[in-house]
């Protein structure tokens, strides 16, 4: 086993919560080591597809306001809301924005109404990249450059698994360091540090060894559905903490199922499923049942959306698709008037073959495909369920499923793909103070111990809203970064 002893931080992960709170302390010319699990930097951050949430900003052209957010997010959060943190992170996301925008140039100039969002405030850039790879690749980029100028101030160790946290098992357990794996050689190394900063992600791809499976021990009737997760997110900051140094978990049960992950045609059964984004259903897309009807508010809150696929969606027989009986199934579709609002997304989507461009015959096919008894299903009855939402787009009447902003009424050419619920955030994790201090089961802070992003707890309550987990990650990663150089 070899060891190093440092006055460096320690940050264990490396999406956009780690790499925040790196930044921000390597540009203070504070020296940090960063442990990642896999080969690449960027975490599941690297995949958002939605956007980032702020609020008021330059972008916005709305009567938004920070308390509006706040009121969402907690309603959203159904009681189970640390009202301090949802403080935290609605009063610094303008700063947020302006740090991502001004201080590192990204584009975050197209800004979209999702879910459970009384105003249009998730924001990304007008070009062609999602926003959770431009933000993340240009913090990457800002990284490096400042580690080839400065060498000794940043250490990365890649393949890398976190395997027990150090402390002096007194009576505060004050944290000195890590013990991390080299996947490549499998030697135990330590790293001592004066901080550890926990920025490990969630566990919603933790269905694997269910001997150890936080999925398994808390929601064990959520094995059944697919993930959206990196195989790499499987708790192991949560399991870890809990273990060495008494972590409290709070609201472990809470896990985000995203209404809308891609099936892909060709392997319907593929335990990872690539999430369609809500920005699809932000820019005016609806969702249809196996049977060809409208049947929830397509931007209500994602549990509800869920709650309501599976109500209404699922594959009762066998079918042409292979789609296996019991799978919840919906269809998303979107206006080729509304194709200019997220194009970039759309080619990519169907690129990988999620999307398909075409007639209302076609539709009418997939349909038919998924449920055998659509053979009764007419163009003719399909296009009355687009006049009818039609109807309420052009002349503004009242939607009888409660929705109230739309994009585009349903006009060929559309776009559409075959979407199931799948396994996408952890709202539940790591119990955390203000400041990102972790705590203890005694309710005390664990000295030198940090949790910030998805592996903490408390921000979110039962519900996250789209555009709140990169909000988080980069709020939270600058809290714990000024906390850490204050001291």
């Amino acid at each position: 086993m070899s060891q190093s002893s440092s006055n460096r931080t320690i940050v264990v992960g490396s999406g956009l919560a780690g790499l925040t709170t790196t930044l921000q302390l390597i540009s203070q010319n504070h020296p940090v080591t960063m442990i990642e699990k896999t080969a690449k930097l960027g975490g599941n951050s690297i995949k958002a597809s939605s956007g980032i949430n702020g609020v008021p900003t330059i972008y916005q052209h709305n009567d938004d306001t920070v308390e509006a957010f706040k009121d969402d997010t907690l309603k959203s959060g159904k009681g189970l809301c640390n009202p301090s943190l949802v403080d935290e992170l609605t009063s610094r996301s303008r700063d947020a924005i302006e740090w991502l925008t001004k201080d590192l140039k990204i584009d975050l100039s197209s800004v979209t109404q999702l879910g459970g969002h009384s105003f249009a405030r998730t924001h990304k850039g007008a070009g062609k990249l999602p926003p959770g790879f431009s933000i993340v690749s240009t913090l990457i980029k800002r990284i490096e450059e400042i580690q080839v100028s400065n060498p000794d101030i940043l250490t990365i160790h890649k393949n890398s698994r976190l395997v027990k946290i150090l402390s002096d098992g007194g009576d505060n357990n004050k944290v000195s360091g890590v013990q991390y794996q080299d996947q490549t050689s499998n030697e135990v190394k330590s790293e001592y540090g004066v901080n550890v900063v926990l920025a490990t992600g969630g566990f919603s791809a933790d269905t694997q060894n269910l001997e150890t499976s936080l999925l398994k021990q808390y929601r064990p009737d959520l094995l059944q559905f697919a993930s959206s997760n990196g195989e790499q997110t499987t708790g192991d900051g949560q399991k870890i903490a809990l273990r060495d140094v008494n972590a409290h978990l709070i609201q472990m049960d809470q896990i985000q199922v995203h209404p809308t992950g891609f099936i892909k045609p060709e392997n319907v059964a593929s335990q990872w499923k690539f999430l369609c984004g809500e920005l699809m259903r932000g820019i005016g897309g609806i969702l249809l049942s196996p049977n060809g009807y409208r049947f929830v508010n397509e931007l209500t809150t994602r549990d509800v959306v869920t709650e309501a696929v599976m109500q209404h969606c699922q594959v009762k027989q066998e079918n042409k698709l292979g789609l296996p009986v019991g799978t919840y199934v919906s269809v998303l579709v979107v206006s080729g008037d509304d194709y200019p609002k997220a194009a970039n997304h759309i080619d990519f989507y169907a690129s990988q073959g999620l999307l398909q461009k075409g007639t209302l015959e076609d539709l009418l096919k997939l349909l038919q495909s998924i449920n055998p008894e659509n053979d009764k299903l007419t163009t003719t009855k399909l296009q009355q369920t687009f006049d009818e939402y039609n109807e309420v787009v052009k002349s503004k009447k009242k939607d009888t499923l409660n929705r109230t902003v739309f994009g585009s009424a349903i006009s060929s050419p559309i776009y559409f793909g075959l979407t199931t619920p799948v396994l996408h955030f952890a709202m539940g994790g790591i119990e955390v103070d203000s400041h990102a201090h972790v705590i203890n089961s005694q309710g005390q802070i664990i000295p030198n111990l940090y949790a910030v992003g998805e592996v903490s707890a408390g921000v979110h309550g039962a519900n996250r809203l789209g555009g709140s987990s990169l909000l988080e990650c980069v709020v939270f990663g600058k809290k714990v970064s000024q906390e850490i150089l204050s001291h």
